[in-house]
């Protein structure tokens, strides 16, 4: 008989390469729980998401896969959103990204993003995902600015 395992959430990384101050968001959103785990970092004048690459992060080449680093872009953009806001939730409208390299298996990736507009109704992000110094993917995007007690 085969003996299924629950996943540890290391799948043979090395989790020391996630860097101080990153606690992992999950319970919030399952689809983004089953992908990641993404990591938020806050602070008073800094905010970052993040996520550790494992294999199964990891298309047929052995790299990200795209679709990992879209919804990392999303999630990030989400979060950067409401940061320092009251907004409970941000709904994506659109979401444009523009893939330039790839990351391997063990890789840390982190968002460097920032709110250029926010209006009454909206708000408008943009930034990129990078590792270490190489920007792996550019994201630019507009949100509904959502409470949730509405």
């Amino acid at each position: 008989m085969e003996v299924v395992r629950q996943y540890d959430g290391t799948r043979g990384v090395d989790m020391s390469a996630i860097p101080a101050g990153f606690l992992p968001e999950t319970g919030t959103d399952p689809a983004e729980d089953y992908i990641g785990p993404f990591y938020l970092r806050r602070s008073d004048d800094n905010f970052a998401a993040g996520l550790l690459i494992e294999t199964r992060h990891c298309n047929s080449l052995g790299t990200v896969h795209g679709g990992v680093l879209m919804t990392m872009a999303d999630f990030a953009f989400c979060a950067q959103a409401r940061y320092g806001t009251e907004d409970t939730n941000i709904i994506t409208v659109s979401l444009h990204t523009d893939f330039v390299a790839g990351a391997d298996v063990g890789s840390w990736l982190e968002s460097r993003g920032e709110v250029t507009r926010r209006t009454g109704s909206l708000v408008f992000v943009q930034g990129c995902l990078v590792c270490r110094d190489t920007t792996l993917l550019t994201y630019s995007g507009v949100g509904k600015r959502w409470q949730a007690n509405r």
